[in-house]
């Protein structure tokens, strides 16, 4: 197996979710879209209405994100910059908070004290069976890191599982 080179706070913030992964999430929460990504740009948005750079989330209040994501039966999607995920985590368990649900894609590091204070107990975590390849253009390269989905919706009830999402299917009806 191929890996690229590890550079810690130096490496590349914005690749893209891969679309098999965005496929995968969407059956596995009976939905068609996103309704919101909020870490995206025009070229890798998640969803048809994005925050990007110039907006900067994180400036956003927790209630702006729940308003973006508290329609029905409907999910926002974020995949933030790995070198500094607290932030976004504790951004994410507010937003459930206030009745929004959020789908936060993060390397897994269960030590971490952001994992700690803002998932543990908060959010439904999917330990992602099958590493992701971030880069279109090299799928072979693999993230170098196992990866969670942190589900943060009122919905849905705490947990951990490790999902092989690569064989995910649309549950029947």
């Amino acid at each position: 197996m191929v890996v690229p080179a590890q550079k810690p706070f130096r490496s590349r913030q914005d690749y893209a979710t891969p679309s098999n992964i965005i496929e995968a999430v969407k059956r596995r929460l009976l939905i068609d879209e996103f309704l919101f990504d909020f870490a995206a740009d025009a070229d890798n948005a998640k969803a048809a209405m994005f925050w990007g750079e110039a907006e900067d989330s994180l400036s956003k209040s927790a209630d702006e994100w729940a308003v973006r994501c508290r329609s029905g039966h409907g999910f926002g999607w974020l995949n933030p910059p790995f070198a500094r995920i607290g932030p976004w985590a504790r951004r994410c368990m507010e937003t459930k908070r206030l009745g929004g649900s959020v789908v936060l894609l993060v390397p897994a590091a269960i030590g971490a004290n952001w994992y700690r204070d803002y998932v543990d107990g908060h959010a439904s975590v999917l330990a992602l069976n099958g590493r992701i390849a971030f880069m279109p253009d090299r799928p072979q390269w693999l993230y170098p890191k196992d990866c969670i989905l942190c589900l943060y919706s009122p919905s849905i009830a705490p947990g951990f599982a490790v999902w092989t999402w690569r064989d995910a299917r649309r549950p029947a009806a």
